[in-house]
């Protein structure tokens, strides 16, 4: 197979634009917090600035697990609550 420079540069070309537009999808992703370390109540409250009594008062509407007896807080799940994104109720235990 025999390529010519011409078809070499347009295939060039064809690539530079299909990973502009890659950038472009990418840049307009909205950001995905990673930490996926659970916090503590009182965590969760600095991270939010209020007082932690307003966590126990709004705790039926704040995303939040409960193990051992404890309350466990995520990141990104505070974070979509705050901009009013609801939470996948099936990963999210009662408690």
């Amino acid at each position: 197979m025999v390529l010519n420079l011409q078809q070499i540069l347009d295939d060039l070309s064809d690539i530079k634009k299909d990973v502009s537009a890659i950038q472009g999808i990418i840049n307009q992703a909205p950001f995905q917090p990673t930490d996926d370390k659970p916090m503590s109540l009182t965590e969760a409250a600095e991270f939010l600035g209020i007082a932690e009594q307003t966590i126990y008062q709004n705790i039926r509407k704040v995303p939040h697990r409960k193990r051992f007896g404890r309350l466990y807080f995520f990141k990104a799940e505070l974070l979509a609550y705050l901009d009013g994104h609801e939470i996948n109720q099936s990963r999210k235990p009662r408690s």
